[in-house]
């Protein structure tokens, strides 16, 4: 249970960086976040090498995330809306995560 749990932890946060590149991406209307999105990405860059360090200790293999191409934002306001929805889902994610590593840990 504890390594489908890991392995679904680190393939959805690969899933969120992919999300939050294509973010910073998106187009001037979100150029403001820019700071913030960079910050994020780099929080989620070392949790996730976290994640692949204990994946290594427990000799899990590291899954990898489908690559499904993102479409280009559309207009500005579909980037900010696109933004809005991919951090209200990582913000649930990130609560499931906290919830699922507290469980983890007190099984390891």
């Amino acid at each position: 249970q504890a390594a489908a749990a890991l392995a679904r932890l680190s393939a959805d946060l690969q899933r969120y960086r992919r999300h939050l590149e294509w973010l910073r991406r998106a187009g001037p209307a979100l150029r403001p976040l820019e700071p913030e999105l960079g910050a994020l990405l780099a929080r989620l860059e070392r949790l996730g090498r976290s994640l692949d360090l204990l994946l290594s200790r427990l000799s899990l293999p590291r899954p990898s995330a489908p690559q499904t191409p993102l479409p280009a934002p559309g207009s500005a306001w579909a980037a900010v809306r696109a933004g809005h929805a991919v951090l209200q889902s990582l913000h649930l994610y990130l609560d499931w995560a906290s919830r699922a590593l507290v469980l983890l840990r007190n099984k390891l």
